[in-house]
């Protein structure tokens, strides 16, 4: 301040006593009151965008943070679904291997039924009936065997002697010579000579 030193004050203005302020905020020698008050409106303009964007780096720098921290989470996530989805195939692989072997199970079932249900048919004689039983229906093979079984007992039952000797005797035979006239010697020897005239053509 002008003539301050007459008011018994220190002519040097408390922006420039060293108390650690920087030396731009004190006041230059020669340079006015109002010259100051601009020159520190321009430092205070100054100071303001600087602190404008060291917080807008602290933003930016927090931003970025959260993007790192929201990546990461989603890394961590990503991560837990793969074991998740590792696990479910593995689940999957463990079901359709389960499946597998009951399949197999059930086809070799299925040939052991149809086998047996066969060879019962051929044992009574009676294959086509067996294999529409093995092949044609859900019958177990006690059930077809069981049905083969009681098919055999309802069959005709042959009569005891209807065999060649049987249907033989039924059959007349033909009588040879039933025109001829009754047999003897004497006509036995007439039969003879008219042979024999026959022959010779004399007949």
């Amino acid at each position: 301040m002008p003539f301050a030193h007459f008011l018994g004050l220190s002519g040097t203005s408390p922006r420039m006593e060293d108390g650690g302020e920087d030396d731009e905020r004190r006041q230059r020698d020669g340079e006015s009151d109002d010259e100051y008050a601009r020159r520190m409106e321009e430092k205070d303009r100054e100071e303001e965008e600087a602190r404008r964007a060291e917080e807008e780096r602290r933003e930016e720098d927090a931003r970025r943070a959260e993007e790192e921290r929201r990546e990461e989470e989603s890394r961590r996530a990503e991560g837990e679904e793969d074991d998740v989805d590792a696990e479910e195939d593995d689940k999957d692989d463990k079901e359709k291997g389960s499946r597998a072997g009951r399949a197999k199970g059930a086809r070799q079932r299925e040939r052991i039924r149809c086998a047996a249900i066969v060879a019962a048919g051929v044992k009574a004689g009676r294959v086509n009936q067996a294999c529409v039983f093995a092949f044609d229906s859900n019958l177990t093979a006690s059930q077809a065997i069981a049905a083969l079984n009681a098919a055999a007992l309802d069959a005709p039952v042959a009569r005891q002697g209807s065999g060649l000797r049987e249907r033989m005797s039924a059959v007349r035979p033909p009588n040879v010579g039933a025109d001829a006239a009754p047999s003897g010697p004497q006509n036995a020897a007439q039969l003879i000579i008219a042979a024999d005239a026959k022959r010779r053509g004399q007949a």
